[in-house]
């Protein structure tokens, strides 16, 4: 992972930004490595047929609460106009690879290192070459010793770019020892530099769906029925009461990239473990995220499928017709903020993409992919292989 670091002063401010490039990348040999599960007798993994056809009538689209998902703190009255208490904080970003043309996503974290409570009321970051402000308001109390995430922000990155040269804009209130409050209004981080990839071209990778063997295998590890399983489920989706919806699924997304740390198989074996052990571990590689994300999804309701790669998997959800997409995408942005979100559409409808190794959000970009204009593509990728879960009565 590369580390961006840096400092700045401000008033009486010390202000600590450090930036992370997530990581890409999981199975470090080819997806085809699979047959190393099998018996010498079914090695026909990617020969054998297809198996499965999702039953129309059984796939689950999540429904679009009317009430918006977050209800933000309201911003406390600045009576204190003479003496500024100061403060201390320490600012963390983390974000995928950034393409000209297209919008790059950062997750923007805080920490209050200090001794006063903050309130932080607005958070964006400025391009310093156009002057264009990407903000979002909001309203966080964050107490001394305490870091939270604020969200996450869509920048564009201008065609031809090279670069981006970014300034993190943070608008706080601290707390006095009179228990007043002083506005600093906005201020800014030191600039800091993220460079720009070319977009690629549009590549067309030979697609399967459901062959035998992987199908079976995929299926036997999916266990949305599993007592932990079905509780980290229930935790996420209860957040969001109600029938099966779209912030319940990026609640899920939230949770499980939070909670499960990105660590490799051992060397020499390619593991591909049950969503309970994952979750008793705290950690897994990409096809235990995928595998576990398939799980919960599929135990509170929703229909899942987990992609495989030459060197990558993860996690997909069904979100229907073209009307319920545009639906879906908009309950996303008001979930996440205006964010670009990403989908694959087949003869079923369409699919949100979720990988919690590459992406901040749920409908964010997989590892290996990259936006193009009007949509996105895979790179370096000569297959791909689509693998249904299939509700228990089905398998």
């Amino acid at each position: 992972m590369n580390r961006l670091e840096k400092s700045c002063r401000l008033l009486v401010l010390l202000a600590l930004v450090t930036g992370s490039v997530i990581s890409l990348g999981c199975i470090s040999e080819p997806v085809q490595k699979l047959s190393a599960y099998l018996s010498p007798s079914s090695t026909t993994l990617l020969q054998d047929g297809k198996v499965y056809d999702p039953d129309p009538s059984r796939l689950t689209v999540p429904m679009i609460p009317a009430q918006a998902p977050f209800r933000y703190e309201g911003k406390p009255d600045a009576g204190e106009k003479r003496s500024s208490p100061g403060y201390q904080l320490a600012s963390s970003y983390y974000y995928t690879a950034f393409y000209e043309g297209s919008d790059g996503v950062t997750g923007i974290y805080i920490e209050n290192m200090g001794d006063y409570t903050i309130f932080a009321y607005e958070f964006g970051l400025l391009d310093v070459s156009t002057g264009n402000w990407y903000g979002r308001e909001t309203g966080t109390t964050i107490i001394p010793g305490e870091k939270k995430k604020l969200g996450n922000v869509a920048v564009h990155v201008p065609a031809g770019s090279e670069d981006i040269r970014l300034k993190l804009g943070l608008s706080i209130l601290a707390k006095t020892q009179s228990g007043q409050w002083y506005d600093y209004g906005r201020q800014y981080f030191e600039e800091f530099t993220i460079d720009a990839q070319q977009q690629p071209t549009m590549e067309s990778p030979e697609y399967l769906s459901n062959p035998r063997s992987s199908f079976y295998l995929i299926n036997d590890k999916v266990d949305p029925y599993n007592t932990e399983v079905r509780k980290m489920a229930a935790v996420s989706a209860k957040k969001y009461p109600g029938p099966y919806s779209v912030y319940q699924l990026c609640s899920l997304f939230d949770d499980t990239k939070n909670r499960i740390d990105y660590i490799n198989d051992p060397r020499g074996r390619d593991m591909w473990s049950p969503p309970g052990d994952t979750l008793l571990i705290g950690a897994g590689d990409c096809d235990d995220y995928a595998i576990l994300l398939a799980s919960l999804v599929e135990s509170i309701g929703g229909t899942a499928r987990i992609y495989l790669t030459d060197t990558h998997a993860f996690a997909a959800v069904y979100i229907g017709d073209e009307d319920n997409t545009r639906s879906v995408v908009e309950g996303v942005r008001q979930y996440y903020g205006d964010l670009p979100v990403y989908y694959t559409t087949d003869e079923y409808g369409s699919w949100l993409l979720m990988d919690p190794t590459s992406s901040v959000y749920a409908g964010g970009l997989p590892a290996g992919a990259a936006p193009v204009n009007g949509g996105w593509t895979f790179q370096n990728t000569s297959q791909v292989i689509a693998i249904d879960i299939a509700p228990n009565d089905q398998e």
